[in-house]
């Protein structure tokens, strides 16, 4: 959907044998309290990580650490797996990630592994008290903001012998859907609203008709959120390889591997979007559990198949779940050079404006 040939790197993905042994690294998991980021910390514990579980709801974050709790993980020590933390998170503002992140940097001397799992599936388009769509705030901006502030430490970690400093992205699928001539140098740009007509958007086809904000008296409400969605995820594939070449460019040599992925199909939030007893029908078909919905991410986290072969990993390449660590090429779109450097920019714009 949008990707050109693909290459499979691995015929069978299994968690408990192919992730490299975590002990002494420290991992961040964003929305790691439930679904794919739930089970994520829980196999990056087992490979005994410490891992900080990032989340916004403290309530819900402690509800989960209690769950790996019982279940023998991320209790710390010799008689548990790994250890567990929780991290404050909240992606809705970018303000709030980077204070996430300077928190971190006062309790850490390394970050071995960043895993951008959280997300806005389903956010209506209405746009926040800084003029974005909250959706574009969750799923790219906060990320971004959160990464740059912890670079230094990442790199730092990277300088160390031996190391294997991993930045994981979760984008999606749906970054393809989005029409030809999409731009990223307004911040008007984040907010476009893309009519749908029934089915279009699962097959591809049909018209698009991109709707200014201002069509919708300044608060674009869609019907539809997987336009919205694939946008968002757009910027976060030409970052995550805006990144890497970024990387590579100060050092040739840096040991950093950033990597954006598709999960799957995973039934996580079909109850909450529109029509949801139609979507929970849609979903049922071609759907995984979460376990495995997890498997990708962990391919890209901490699999010995990225260590053994790092060089065909750091050329941002895209990764789909079938099986886990399949390399592929990304849309046409976020391919494009000119339009990563376009959203880059008009990105740091945006946040020097807000004084992030």
């Amino acid at each position: 959907m949008g990707t050109s040939s693909s290459k499979p790197t691995a015929e069978k993905f299994d968690p408990k044998k192919d992730l490299v042994d975590l002990k002494g690294k420290v991992v961040i998991v964003t929305g790691g309290n439930k679904g794919i980021g739930f089970a994520t910390v829980s196999a990056l514990l087992r490979a005994n990580a410490k891992v900080y579980l990032a989340a916004r709801n403290e309530e819900r974050a402690k509800a989960a650490i209690e769950s790996l709790h019982n279940a023998g993980l991320g209790k710390g020590g010799d008689h548990s797996l790994g250890e567990v933390v929780w991290l404050k998170l909240d992606l809705g503002d970018p303000r709030e990630a980077k204070k996430a992140a300077e928190e971190f940097l006062k309790l850490e001397t390394r970050l071995d592994v960043l895993v951008n799992n959280a997300g806005d599936m389903h956010g209506d388009g209405r746009l926040g008290d800084d003029g974005v769509s909250s959706m574009q705030i969750v799923n790219y901006i906060s990320p971004y903001v959160f990464t740059r502030t912890l670079l230094p430490l990442l790199k730092q970690t990277a300088a160390e012998p031996g190391s294997d400093v991993r930045i994981v992205n979760v984008a999606s699928k749906v970054h393809a859907w989005i029409p030809a001539g999409v731009q990223y140098k307004e911040l008007s740009d984040w907010n476009i609203q893309y009519s749908w007509r029934p089915f279009a958007h699962f097959l591809r086809y049909g018209t698009h008709i991109r709707s200014p904000p201002s069509i919708l008296s300044g608060q674009p409400i869609s019907p539809f959120p997987l336009i919205r969605l694939g946008n968002s995820k757009l910027a976060v594939v030409l970052w995550s390889r805006h990144l890497q070449a970024q990387l590579l460019a100060s050092d040739p040599a840096s040991p950093i591997t950033v990597l954006a992925i598709h999960p799957g199909v995973v039934d996580t939030a079909s109850h909450t979007m529109p029509f949801p007893g139609l979507m929970k029908w849609l979903f049922s078909f071609g759907t995984v559990p979460v376990d495995e919905g997890a498997h990708n991410s962990l391919f890209a986290a901490a699999s010995k198949k990225i260590k053994e072969e790092p060089e065909q990993y750091r050329a941002g390449v895209y990764l789909l779940e079938s099986p886990p660590g399949t390399i592929t090429l990304p849309s046409a779109a976020a391919q494009d050079d000119k339009l990563g450097e376009d959203l880059i920019q008009t990105t740091e714009k945006f946040l020097k404006d807000i004084g992030v």
